[in-house]
């Protein structure tokens, strides 16, 4: 990680140009968020400030995970397909983890900085005074909400395995993923089912989210979200395995 991002800043102005394309697109998001505010007081229960703490929250897991997990939406196109997948066979070390590590997604960085702000700012406003349990609760929530995501993304991209290219299938998790921004309630009740199931984005923002903020309901959810992480994890990484197990190359 050190080493990739020395060679990153080695062209500082191409690293600040795509910090701030990064820091636009959430400055945007904001944006809209605080017109619809313009028009109501409140979302399903949820203020404004509410709001801003679910988004940053939320915000602060996906983008952490996109450090360092998000390149396994390349591994049909640019590693299955090209048979760069051959050269992490034949190495000591897991392959998964060789193409985590393959690349880092610094451009995500700005993100989980300004979404630690916008929580911190959102809580300061609420006059939220956690306690140590609540902190707790929080550090372990957003570890398995990165668990979460990863497995999300580990999930669908395995999918290359058999139909060689996975992009379409995260591309639409890209914009599932725009269903964390708000509580889970304001939905129907199949997308709340899709959302703590298959693609389980809730446990990465609402439900800890929520449960910080003191909010009603989910409560056995909440309670759960610490641990769910790594049981996704699993699951999906036996589904890796199942699909590297099916893997041939493609030869010289």
């Amino acid at each position: 990680f050190i080493q990739y991002m020395k060679s990153r800043l080695i062209y500082k102005t191409d690293f600040i140009l795509g910090a701030s394309a990064q820091l636009i697109s959430m400055a945007t998001s904001l944006a809209f968020l605080t017109l619809i505010f313009t028009q109501i007081e409140s979302l399903q229960g949820w203020t404004f400030h509410e709001m801003l703490f679910l988004a940053g929250f939320g915000g602060a897991v996906i983008f952490s995970q996109n450090v360092f997990f998000f390149n396994i939406i390349r591994i049909g196109e640019d590693y299955i397909l090209t048979g760069k997948l051959d050269r992490f066979l034949i190495r000591p070390l897991n392959p998964l983890f060789q193409v985590y590590a393959d690349e880092v997604h610094d451009n995500n960085i700005p993100k989980v900085i300004a979404n630690f702000a916008l929580i911190f700012y959102a809580g300061y406003h609420i006059g939220l005074t956690p306690d140590l349990l609540t902190i707790t609760y929080a550090g372990f929530s957003m570890i398995s909400g990165m668990l979460v995501a990863a497995s999300i993304y580990l999930l669908f991209s395995s999918t290359a395995f058999w139909t060689g290219t996975s992009r379409n299938a995260v591309w639409l998790i890209f914009r599932l993923s725009n269903f964390r921004k708000y509580p889970i309630d304001i939905y129907a009740l199949a997308i709340q089912g899709l959302l703590v199931t298959i693609v389980p984005l809730a446990f990465a923002s609402f439900f800890p989210a929520s449960f910080i903020l003191g909010k009603e309901g989910f409560e056995a959810w909440k309670l759960a979200t610490p641990f769910v992480g790594p049981l996704f994890f699993y699951v999906a990484y036996r589904f890796w395995k199942l699909g590297l197990s099916n893997y041939s190359s493609t030869g010289s």
